[in-house]
């Protein structure tokens, strides 16, 4: 074997390489050849992987350039001596490690010391692959000591941070003194923190006897003025500031098996002793409560109110405009319509300017349904006087219940108004006729001056009885219907020009009740009806 083949050829700077074994072609020269210690069988520059590679670099004290062959990166490679011998030294400047590697057969000869480039170099050709090579660590992206040390600090700090914010104490104000706890400290807790001794409450009945004592719930408590259920004592987390009284302990009530039993509404009137409308101001309602039955005890008793019971309430009221500055009164026909009384009312109303409310009869109704249809076209007011006139207070709740209900239809039937206000035959309807009525209608209107035209005393006397005595929100009664009404047509003109003198507004029942805002609004527009959801009652209650 020729004593180059497998250690390669030195070659100047530009020149030079090294050939793998087994490589026959030619061979270049450089300006300088030298060759390695004579007495080794091996190069020490060693061609790794057969393949050429080029390394070039400034070497020894003559200045002279050797060639040879082109490091592998992260494989040591020879350090030279001055003579360009291979060294097995480690190389004072900052660099890689050297390795010297010594033969397998013992005899001792020394291989080619092997490193890396070393700082200090002057490449005039790279490494493949543009750079440097990077150290194992930092190629796979690993932190290093430092960075994992520091992180376990700022990671036990942090815990130690958490701890102490979590477990740090606060200032509560206990029974009255303010004293320090454990935030977040439940009132069990507090309880057993504060050493307090609590008395413990029974177990009692259904109906209130004691079955044994001590056996109710160990302390009582209240956070901030609100008591606090026992089943929720440990849902509460002290905060600063909170306000905490623990007391002794409430009675605990016996097992228990529950029945819902309804109990129905019923009818009760209030409000003045006497007024020119009465009307419902609160509506029936079925209640629900609990009937509970005791395991132990096997007593039997009422329990929690599901939903409290409305009775229907029956107010009686003078209507009183808000609106003092105001005069405002309502004039009221009866027992219509009536041909030809009603439209010579309707003529005088419109020449004068004012408005009147006309209670008419359901039979009257069907009998001369135009003149109820020009009632309403003329802007004044229907409601109901019932069907046929009959005295309510002697009815039956069936034969009531057909006055107001055939009444309603035939208006809303042929003038299309749907009213639920009424005035009573004569002007008698008791607390019993409105617990037969059956929830039908909502209010009864009644008044204040009364013509007393159907006594026919003459057209003075009806005249004056129905302007005396005339005040603010006040109701004149008189007739279109039931007899001849000639003193009528003669007197009303008369009527209005006294009061308008005296600075008075005719104005309907509904517009009357609308200026006197204590008065319900769905009662004031005249249609009220009850709502699904009521039931009316069959029985007056206990005054």
């Amino acid at each position: 074997m020729s004593q180059y083949q497998n250690r390669g050829r030195l070659g100047g700077p530009d020149h030079g390489y090294s050939r793998g074994a087994g490589d026959q072609g030619p061979r270049r020269s450089g300006k300088a050849h030298r060759r390695a210690d004579s007495s080794s069988s091996h190069n020490s520059y060693t061609n790794l992987g057969g393949g050429y590679a080029r390394n070039q670099g400034a070497y020894g004290r003559d200045g002279g350039s050797y060639g040879h062959a082109r490091p592998r990166q992260g494989v040591p490679q020879p350090q030279r001596d001055r003579r360009g011998h291979a060294s097995t030294s480690m190389p004072r400047r900052a660099g890689v490690e050297a390795y010297s590697g010594r033969r397998d057969d013992g005899r001792g000869a020394r291989r080619g010391g092997y490193g890396r480039a070393l700082q200090g170099y002057s490449p005039t050709a790279r490494p493949r692959g543009g750079s440097a090579p990077r150290r194992r660590g930092a190629a796979l992206g690993l932190p290093n000591a430092s960075t994992l040390i520091g992180s376990a600090v700022v990671i036990v700090i942090a815990a130690v941070a958490l701890f102490a914010w979590n477990t740090r104490p606060v200032d509560i104000k206990l029974n009255g003194s303010t004293t320090s706890v454990k935030v977040g400290s439940t009132l069990d807790d507090i309880v057993s923190a504060k050493r307090l001794s609590p008395k413990k409450g029974d177990l009692v009945s259904v109906g209130g006897d004691v079955l044994q004592q001590g056996q109710g719930y160990v302390y009582s408590a209240s956070v901030n003025g609100q008591d606090i259920d026992p089943a929720d004592f440990g849902s509460y987390h002290a905060a600063d500031g909170d306000d905490v009284t623990i007391g002794d302990g409430s009675n605990k009530l016996e097992d228990y098996d529950v029945n819902v039993v309804e109990e129905q509404p019923k009818l009760e009137m209030g409000g003045e002793a006497w007024g020119n409308i009465t009307y419902i101001s609160q509506w029936p309602k079925v209640g629900k409560r609990e009937v509970r039955h005791g395991k132990t005890s096997g007593e039997t008793a009422d329990g929690d109110v599901i939903q409290e019971t409305q009775n229907c309430v029956v107010t009686v009221h003078q209507i009183k405009p808000d609106d003092q500055s105001k005069k405002l009164i309502a004039l009221t026909f009866d027992d219509g319509p009536a041909d030809p009384y009603t439209e010579k009312y309707l003529s005088i109303l419109d020449q004068y300017g004012c408005k009147a409310t006309f209670f008419n009869l359901g039979q009257n109704i069907e009998e001369y349904p135009e003149l109820c249809k020009k009632v309403v076209e003329s802007g004044n007011e229907l409601m109901s006087h019932t069907y046929q006139h009959q005295q309510l207070t002697k009815l039956d709740a069936s034969s009531l219940q057909s006055e107001f209900s055939n009444a309603f239809d035939s208006i809303n039937k042929v003038a299309g108004v749907q009213t639920t206000g009424f005035r009573p035959p004569y002007g008698d309807f008791k607390e019993s006729s409105w617990l037969n009525s059956g929830g039908l209608a909502s209010v009864s209107v009644l008044w204040n001056l009364d013509s007393e035209d159907w006594r026919r005393a003459g057209v003075d006397s009806i005249v004056s009885k129905s302007t005396n005595g005339a005040f603010s929100g006040a109701i004149i009664l008189m007739h279109d219907g039931g007899g001849p009404r000639d003193q009528d047509v003669e007197a009303l003109p008369q009527i209005i020009q006294a009061l308008q003198s005296q600075g008075y507004e005719f104005v309907t029942v509904t517009d009357l009740m609308k200026s006197d805002s204590s008065i319900p609004q769905d009662i004031a527009n005249g249609d009220a009806k009850m709502p699904d959801d009521c039931t009316w009652p069959t029985e007056i209650a206990n005054k």
